[in-house]
């Protein structure tokens, strides 16, 4: 497919540590509107790749094109400038300041305001902040302190912030980490909401299988660096190569034995 038909495309990517090929000759694609799931063992490769396309990592070979344009190599906040939202398997977030600080800070640095600090925003964006608070389900919290919420509304927090350049592309790093059982579904729900009505792609690593599979469109399979299956979900749980590297005996309840 052309890159004047998807959000990301990338090619032949690789990146060694010494003799270890972490990613090795990747391609793949994200359309618009599309929820691309990135599945694998531990040390397939998944953050790896994630860090070379959002420039945190320097490929040694292959290309990253976003929205048609070239941004292999490119620095983060390059790469976020050119459409495209982060959020990482750890929450990170400014803890001393207020959510709604966050996000107004988010939005300052996506309008090229990065010299203005929390206590300096005053009114500056906060409608805009208010706007996707609320949209992520925290607009009751919007003074309080990143400090004072549980892991899971911070996660929801870094949403909001990763929206604030009004991506085309958002990439996830394990979205639900760290969160409740019941909480997981909550969160991939008000990215499915954002897909549905902004058409924002979604890259995501997860851990959980039942996100991956009642909330990705697509899903492929790292192992060892390289691609092994990319599919649909049922086609990717009824493969017999992802089965016996990865996915063992799961079944549709995300149950083990």
């Amino acid at each position: 497919m052309s890159s004047l038909e998807n959000v990301l495309e990338v090619e032949n990517l690789a990146k060694a540590f010494g003799g270890v090929q972490a990613v090795n000759g990747v391609s793949l694609h994200v359309a618009p509107g599309e929820r691309l799931a990135l599945i694998g063992p531990n040390g397939a490769g998944k953050t790896t790749l994630f860090n070379c396309i959002n420039g945190q990592l320097q490929p040694d070979a292959g290309r990253v094109r976003v929205l048609g344009a070239d941004v292999t190599g490119s620095v983060p906040h390059r790469i976020w400038h050119r459409s495209v939202g982060r959020t990482f398997q750890i929450a990170a977030t400014f803890m001393s300041m207020t959510v709604r600080e966050n996000v107004q800070l988010a939005l300052a640095s996506s309008a090229g305001s990065t010299t203005s600090l929390g206590r300096r925003l005053g009114k500056q964006f906060r409608d805009e902040a208010d706007t996707l608070v609320a949209m992520v389900g925290l607009g009751a919290r919007a003074d309080e302190t990143a400090m004072e919420l549980p892991y899971g509304d911070l996660k929801r927090l870094e949403l909001a912030m990763a929206m604030a350049n009004a991506p085309s592309l958002l990439l996830m790093d394990e979205p639900t980490a760290g969160m409740e059982t019941n909480a997981r579904s909550g969160m991939m729900d008000l990215v499915d909401a954002m897909v549905a009505e902004r058409g924002v792609a979604v890259l995501f690593t997860e851990h959980d299988m039942d996100v991956v599979f009642g909330h990705a469109d697509r899903v492929i399979v790292l192992d060892r660096g390289g691609l092994i299956a990319d599919g649909n979900p049922d086609e990717i749980r009824a493969d017999a190569n992802v089965r016996a590297v990865y996915l063992g005996t799961f079944e549709v309840d995300g149950r083990a034995s």
